[in-house]
């Protein structure tokens, strides 16, 4: 990782909740807000975010684990702004700290690991994943 990198770098997700993203189960929408699995998603987004910028050209990041609190829904048509924060780090692994909120109501919290290895090392995780 280049030497920019550092606890409390920070990056900034923003989207809008659309219909697509409503959790759907059997084909029937069950409510009109963004789903978990979709802020998910969303998480993941802002910490890579927050690395992408800091990787050397022979290395990639691949996350490790995803925890999310859930704490108020997001309804179709609201803005959801994502803030990462790197809160930990060391030579392999960079953790980041991740906050949405819809305006000041804070939505969810949670936490997201990445591990940073070279782009050939995680090319080799993948094929012997597939050969198994």
């Amino acid at each position: 990782m280049k030497s920019t990198i550092a606890i409390g770098n920070t990056s900034i997700n923003e989207f809008e909740v659309t219909q697509s993203m409503a959790p759907t189960f059997h084909g029937q929408q069950v409510h009109p807000v963004c789903s978990t699995w979709d802020l998910a998603h969303q998480f993941e987004l802002a910490a890579r975010y927050a690395l992408e910028p800091h990787l050397e050209a022979h290395e990639q990041g691949i996350g490790a684990e995803l925890c999310i609190k859930h704490l108020k829904p997001a309804p179709i048509g609201k803005t959801v702004v994502v803030c990462a924060t790197i809160s930990s780090l060391d030579s392999t692994t960079v953790v980041c700290d991740i906050e949405a909120k819809v305006g000041d109501s804070l939505i969810a919290t949670g936490s997201q690991v990445q591990r940073v290895l070279p782009s050939d090392k995680i090319r080799d995780l993948i094929q012997n994943a597939e050969d198994a």
